[in-house]
């Protein structure tokens, strides 16, 4: 192979290179793009979901009275234990 033969397939290599940097680069700007569209939508689905459903205090007061009712029941099934 001469001298020539391996400068032109170097020139081949080079241009070769700095399109796929150029195709990579593209890509990575749509895999991040991509990615705070899905970000954003899954934004707006928590949100829908919360305004769905009961408020975060409801939430709160339920989930304290079923602590205390369990509370209870424990304290009951302790206390016939003992007896």
């Amino acid at each position: 192979m001469s001298e020539q033969e391996q400068n032109i397939e170097i020139a081949v290599i080079k241009q070769e290179q700095k399109t796929m940097s150029q195709k990579i680069d593209d890509l990575k700007e749509t895999v991040l793009n991509g990615f705070k569209d899905i970000k954003g939508e899954f934004y707006c689905l928590k949100k829908e979901s919360d305004d769905k459903y009961a408020s975060k205090l409801t939430e709160t007061i339920v989930y304290a009275l079923c602590g205390l009712i369990l509370l209870g029941v424990a304290t009951g099934v302790v206390a016939l234990v003992i007896k």
